[in-house]
Order: C-alpha cells, then sequence, then structure tokens
C-alpha cells in the first residue's frame, strides 16, 4: 500500500480532502520526501503511524486496487464550492485521486478526462447539499438546464448553485436554502464581467452522521 493509496482510502472515510502536508505531519517527515516515497509501499510502523494521526483503521485488505474497471479522477483539494457567499479560489492543483467505478461514470454520463472532486462549503444549498459534502463536477457540462447544479465562477468566488437561464442572457444563481436570496447576472449588460460555468454537479454525498 503506497501513500495515494492511503490518501484515496482516508479521503473516503473522513470525506475531506487529504493533502501530501498532512501526510508529511503524520508521519514526521518533509512534504519533499512524502512526495519521493508516494508511490512506494509504505511499511508497518507507518501504517501505525497515519492510523493513530487520523483516528481510523486502515485495512489494507479492503482498499480497492485500481483495476480495469475502475477509473482515477483527481481531487482539487485546494478548491472549495462556496453554498452561501462564496470563497476565493486560491489554488487549483490535484492533491489526490480518487477511485470510481466506470459504472459509475457511464450511470452518471460523466466525462472522464474532465470529472474531477471537489468540497462545499457553507448551508445556501442545504437539505439537498450540506458543508462538507464530496461533488462530482464534469467540467465538459457547461450549458445551463435549469434548474440543475453548477460549480461557478462568480467575480472570483466559487459556488455551487442552481441556475436558470433567462432570455436573452440573464443568468439566475438560486440556492435551495429559503434563507438566501438568489440574484441575477445580466451578461448583456456587463459583458466582461466574471462569470464562468466550471462545470455540473452530477454527484454529491457524505459520511453518514
Amino acid at each position: 500500500m503506497n501513500i495515494d493509496d492511503v490518501i484515496r482510502l482516508i479521503t473516503g472515510k473522513l470525506a475531506k480532502s487529504i493533502r501530501y502536508s498532512e501526510i508529511a505531519k503524520a508521519l514526521d517527515v518533509t512534504r519533499q520526501y512524502v512526495s519521493q516515497i508516494k508511490l512506494k509501499e509504505l511499511n508497518p510502523n507507518q501504517i501505525k503511524m497515519l492510523e493513530k494521526y487520523f483516528n481510523i483503521q486502515i485495512e489494507p485488505s479492503k482498499i480497492s486496487i485500481i483495476k480495469d474497471d475502475c477509473i482515477n479522477i483527481p481531487i482539487k483539494g485546494e478548491v472549495v464550492a462556496s453554498m452561501g457567499y462564496g470563497v476565493t479560489v486560491y489554488d487549483e492543483r490535484q492533491t489526490a485521486t480518487y477511485s470510481i467505478s466506470k459504472k459509475l461514470v457511464d450511470d452518471l454520463g460523466l466525462s472522464k478526462n474532465q470529472t474531477e472532486m471537489i468540497f462545499a462549503q457553507g448551508d445556501s444549498m442545504m437539505p439537498t447539499i450540506e458543508g462538507g459534502d464530496s461533488l462530482l463536477v464534469d467540467r465538459s457540462r457547461t450549458e445551463i438546464h435549469d434548474g440543475k447544479i453548477y460549480c461557478v465562477r462568480v467575480d472570483g468566488q466559487l459556488y455551487a448553485k442552481r441556475l436558470q437561464k433567462i432570455p436573452p442572457n440573464t443568468i439566475r444563481i438560486v440556492s435551495d436554502n429559503d434563507k438566501y436570496r438568489c440574484f441575477e447576472i445580466d451578461l448583456n449588460q456587463n459583458p466582461t464581467f466574471d462569470f464562468e460555468v466550471i462545470g455540473e454537479v452530477r454527484w454529491w454525498g457524505r459520511v453518514a452522521r
């Protein structure tokens, strides 16, 4: 079992992004050292250190091995889609990968090469999506269909919201939580306004509470 295997397992159990810097802290080594050994097999003592640090049990026999029936998708650990008033995106680098079955990819109609996992923050999409939920975003789906949930960038802020297109070129951004008001962007009046549909949120999930 290597470090990338462990990150996938911990991400699944804790439903949050795990960075190499956290692995380095758990193993009491440098971040650079973790990068050097990330594909090497961890020894039993290192596994115990990780279990103690993250307070979980790592079961090698239950770690999914990437086979022909699975694909890897990138986890953007520094990217958080706000469900409130927005958060500034500082870094969109891949921090890890997560393995999902090809059947799930086909069932959701996901683009295999343009899907990534990010994490939600805030409460404006409750009860549909909660803060901390994992979101699968298909970046190939940028055409707006009324009522679907998208990851969008608005004036440097990233959101997970429902969108509605109002002809000729106005976008209404809607929250599921009634305490948050919807707002509109008229792209005809503001053609240079910073607005981008990053992709459609095709799936979300959370650890049972």
